[in-house]
């Protein structure tokens, strides 16, 4: 497990596997500076509700963890993430799953239990 003050340091520089359960309330602007790199982020075990609207500037992104935040919705940015091939929002308080949310791939199925 990474700490925020390890990715602001600039300690994960090149980093393909991105784990913080720091508490957070909102996405951590520092994590983009892993743009080139970053393949998995775990934020499961946060306080978050939403994830930025340039998510897709992580090109190389092919799973998202989730769980154990605040998400009511499943955020509509992960249907611009091509590369994504798994996701996990499980335990959270997800209700709403829009459409252009819903532009996933198969494999995705497993993963999106959102039950709380």
């Amino acid at each position: 497990m990474s700490t925020l003050a390890q990715l602001r340091s600039g300690a994960l520089a090149g980093s393909q596997r991105l784990s913080l359960s720091d508490g957070l309330q909102t996405f951590p602007p520092e994590i983009f500076a892993l743009a080139d790199t970053l393949e998995i982020l775990d934020l499961s075990g946060n306080a978050l509700s939403a994830l930025p609207d340039d998510l897709p500037r992580l090109r190389k992104l092919r799973i998202i963890f989730c769980s154990d935040n605040q998400f009511t919705t499943l955020p509509e940015v992960l249907g611009q993430c091509p590369p994504l091939q798994m996701v996990g929002f499980r335990a959270n308080r997800i209700h709403t799953v829009s459409a252009r949310s819903a532009r996933c791939p198969p494999t995705w199925a497993a993963a999106l239990i959102c039950k709380s």
